[in-house]
């Protein structure tokens, strides 16, 4: 096998593609545990976050993106649907041309496709949409005629960081790298981190709106709606403890002893707790029923909702697939082509990204570049509904 050059000319190592180089570090950069965790998401912790991140140092707030996810159930809920909606379409392969040649490199890679990475990587690969990018480390099999991916490892965001020159490049922290090695295409480089090499990685870049990589990703229009949504449920927490239920007073006689009094205080404690409770017939328990004078008894509730429905129309574009009500069957027939939309636009940018880092890579290392950009087209999606006319 020839020599292959990366984007600068440079002879890739072919033994590097062969090793793990981003994986977990016990001490170092890249640990597998989050070690410290925010404590409690308020918003000085999170404004922090996010204003750091803006300035090149996402660690912390890639840290708290991933606890948002791993603690909202409606987030993690609606986010887990547009992953997978994406990642149970089918996938097929065109060649380039009816070339023979050409058709051989297609049906090389349908038989790399059914080595079941992708379908296993997809879900993974997505999480670019609530983070803004993901990694993932390419393991290859080199051998005469047949140079392939065999293993796709999904890397922690937190364990990268988008170049703070240009706000796309992603780079790999790593306390070994050598600061006089060039990094971003010969720029000064960043303490602490390393350029990705050529071919080893698989970086899916999804953008919520139009701006730098480093500034992308949904989870940063949801983020304040969650923490405003966990504010809310503590509330309510506190709101049902104190007029959810019933309040219980214990009447005691005038001559009664202090023993007594302590046989009546333990009833009393007991008797939601324990539900059962014994006295002597000269006491007597009242139960005071609440009357809500506290405010609306569902205003935490509705508020909570409120929230949800927010961050439904973001990650999903509506609401209708999520929040089922009474005569809303055709209005969530509209929603379900709206959420259609937002899959076939998810799927087009995941095809864009296995054609130019899997396919490319695999057609250049094992038949060498192609002319004219000729290789197999890979692509996800639904097939096209055939028109009317051609049916009938």
């Amino acid at each position: 096998m020839g020599k292959i050059l990366d984007q600068y000319g440079n002879p890739i190592e072919t033994k590097a593609l062969t090793e793990v180089i981003a994986g977990a570090d016990m001490y170092g950069q890249r640990p597998a545990v989050i070690a410290t965790p925010p404590i409690g998401l308020n918003p000085e912790v999170l404004g922090s976050a996010l204003r750091a991140a803006d300035a090149g140092d996402s660690l912390a707030w890639q840290t708290i993106a991933e606890i948002i996810e791993e603690k909202d159930p409606h987030y993690q809920g609606v986010l887990g649907t547009r992953k997978r909606s994406v990642g149970q379409l089918p996938i097929t392969v065109d060649a380039a041309s009816p070339d023979p040649a050409h058709e051989k490199h297609a049906e090389f890679i349908r038989d790399w496709l059914r080595l079941g990475l992708v379908e296993q990587s997809c879900f993974d690969i997505l999480d670019a949409v609530g983070k803004g990018f993901s990694v993932h480390e390419l393991t290859w099999h080199l051998s005469s005629g047949c140079n392939r991916i065999v293993e796709m490892d999904y890397r922690p965001q937190r364990w990268f960081e988008p170049s703070y020159q240009d706000g796309e490049t992603i780079l790999i922290r790593d306390d070994n790298a050598d600061p006089a090695a060039p990094c971003v295409a010969g720029a000064p480089s960043h303490p602490g981190f390393r350029d990705m090499p050529p071919y080893k990685f698989l970086v899916h870049k999804h953008k919520s709106w139009s701006g730098l990589t480093m500034r992308a990703g949904m989870t940063r229009t949801v983020a304040f709606f969650v923490m405003f949504k966990h504010f809310t449920s503590r509330d309510w927490g506190l709101f049902v403890q104190s007029y959810g239920l019933p309040v219980r007073i214990g009447k005691f006689g005038a001559g009664a002893a202090e023993e007594q009094k302590r046989v009546l205080a333990r009833a009393v404690f007991n008797l939601m707790g324990a539900s059962g409770a014994i006295i002597p017939d000269s006491m007597q328990v009242d139960f005071i029923e609440p009357k809500h004078g506290a405010g609306s008894n569902d205003i935490h509730q509705r508020r909570c909702d409120w929230i949800d429905a927010q961050i439904s129309k973001v990650v999903l574009g509506q609401t209708g697939t999520t929040d089922s009500k009474q005569g809303a069957h055709a209005s969530g027939a509209i929603h379900r082509l709206v959420q259609e939309d937002i899959e076939r636009f998810d799927a087009s940018l995941l095809s864009i990204t296995l054609q130019k880092q899997a396919v490319i890579l695999q057609i250049d290392l094992t038949f060498g570049v192609q002319a004219m950009g000729q290789y197999p087209r890979i692509r996800v999606g639904r097939p096209d509904e055939p028109s009317i006319t051609e049916v009938t």
